[in-house]
């Protein structure tokens, strides 16, 4: 259970970024940043950092589903004007790193804020989403946040034994329980006095919501629901009068809800209600009358479900309701709308790719044929297999009805000409579109290679077709077959 809260915590730290829709109700901050590596100098000086970083907005704080929004430039001495920000969770990327940050006018409505970024030396996980460091100021919220998150798990690491034995996760005799049981207590009663330096933002704010969150994640390991003498008394300075698209873009606030309504669904089951199947009709009356809820909270409660073991039933519930007339609903359909519109052939054309002989031209994604889209990069042996593969097919099996294309997601100029000359003649036809998040958005790319198949009408039929080398070639017959 510590480690599970634990991994929540680091996930509050990260910050899950939201996209705003622009309804003006929010204020709007000039943020200075710092881009260097981890001996302090300007990243854009070095090979890999490069001068551009991307900016990327979640949609909201539940699915955490990021979109891309525009292009920072950062100078040679590491330094990048981000004007006119709006209140939020942002993203900002450098393949494969990537830095969330939040922003926030919480200085007294002075509209300033900076920040540093930090471009790590380990080695990474994978091709993009990297976590790296981002340092606030010494006074700033976000470094508030740290201090309370790292005292937060400290003191977890500290009564790890202690909630083993209380659960029964570990042996012991009844005296050695009620001993454990005693340190949570006290050290529960203990946080007040501690928790009381850290609370210094107002409530029901973004950096509010996030420490709240904090807070309420450590008090549940230790086996408590509730808020505590600190936190009651810090929420009652505020009030929540934000709308529920305001708290729905607050990550903070989405872990806060789903914390305080933790498995809502046992005291029902305890009392034989038939909830799973009031969710899969979309039986709204019932729900409202056994759960107190508004119509907003039950949508809430169905998005959050759609990570729960009865997750089917939580589709049920939006293939039925999805056309409600509440906040929530709308917000979730415009989300929905945004996130598939960027995996169609339609949102190719937004973007531009380099050709050979180094020209920009307009992206397409098919030509009235069935396309093979083959996503590779320099030094992959497995893409120039799965290339050679692919030209063989096409070469001497393919119908008269299908084309090919390799798409390049080399990070520079050097590896896209490695790439390039991979080619065996000037027919084939290469495309660069580099290290680009929005690209590799639309692309939907997981890894290389990658086969992306187009249909004729320029649909896109799939971002994950089996590679040649896994069956791509008999798949692709069977599409011809069924779409005549």
């Amino acid at each position: 259970m510590a480690q599970t809260m634990r991994n929540h915590v680091f996930w509050l730290a990260l910050i899950a970024p939201w996209f705003l829709i622009g309804d003006g109700m929010l204020a709007q901050t000039d943020v200075v940043i710092r881009w260097v590596d981890e001996q302090g100098e300007p990243t854009s000086q070095g090979e890999l950092g490069g001068t551009v970083l991307h900016v990327s907005s979640w949609l909201d704080g539940i699915t955490r589903d990021a979109m891309q929004s525009e292009v920072l430039v950062v100078d040679s001495a590491g330094w990048c004007h981000w004007p006119g920000v709006a209140d939020g969770v942002y993203n900002l990327e450098s393949l494969p790193w990537s830095w969330t940050v939040v922003v926030e006018d919480w200085d007294g409505g002075t509209g300033q804020d900076s920040l540093t970024l930090v471009w790590p030396t380990q080695p990474i996980v994978g091709l993009r989403g990297n976590p790296a460091d981002v340092i606030y100021p010494p006074q700033h919220p976000g470094s508030q946040l740290a201090r309370l998150d790292r005292w937060l798990e400290y003191e977890l690491d500290s009564l790890d034994l202690d909630q083993l034995m209380v659960t029964g996760a570990v042996g012991g005799n009844v005296t050695d329980k009620q001993g454990a049981a005693a340190r949570l207590a006290a050290s529960l009663a203990m946080s007040d006095s501690v928790l009381q330096q850290f609370l210094t933002v107002p409530a029901y704010t973004l950096w509010g919501d996030l420490m709240e969150a904090s807070v309420r994640s450590w008090r549940m390991s230790l086996g408590s629901s509730a808020e505590g003498a600190m936190l009651a008394e810090w929420l009652s300075n505020s009030s929540d009068n934000r709308s529920w698209r305001e708290r729905l873009v607050s990550p903070g606030w989405c872990s806060v809800w789903a914390l305080r309504h933790d498995v809502w669904w046992r005291s029902l089951e305890e009392d034989r209600r038939p909830w799973r199947s009031w969710v899969a009709t979309g039986n709204v009356d019932s729900l409202r009358s056994s759960t107190g809820w508004s119509l907003n909270e039950l949508h809430v409660a169905m998005w959050l479900g759609a990570d729960e073991s009865w997750s089917r039933w939580a589709e049920s519930w939006w293939d039925l309701r999805w056309t409600d007339d509440c906040e929530v609903a709308q917000l979730r359909r415009q989300h929905e709308r945004e996130k598939d519109y960027v995996l169609t052939a339609q949102a190719w054309g937004d973007e531009r790719w380099m050709t050979p002989d180094g020209e920009l031209s307009t992206a397409w994604a098919g030509d009235d044929k069935w396309c093979v889209w083959l996503v590779v990069r320099s030094g992959s042996v497995a893409g120039l297999r799965e290339w050679a593969l692919l030209r063989n097919w096409m070469g001497n099996q393919s119908p008269r009805d299908v084309t090919w294309g390799v798409l390049s997601v080399d990070a520079s100029e050097e590896g896209w000409s490695s790439t390039l000359a991979q080619r065996q003649n000037t027919r084939e036809r290469l495309r660069w579109v580099g290290q680009n998040p929005s690209w590799w958005d639309r692309l939907d790319l997981t890894g290389v290679p990658q086969a992306v198949v187009v249909r004729p009408d320029g649909e896109i039929q799939t971002h994950h077709a089996a590679l040649p080398s896994e069956g791509l070639f008999a798949q692709l017959k069977r599409w011809q077959l069924t779409a005549r």
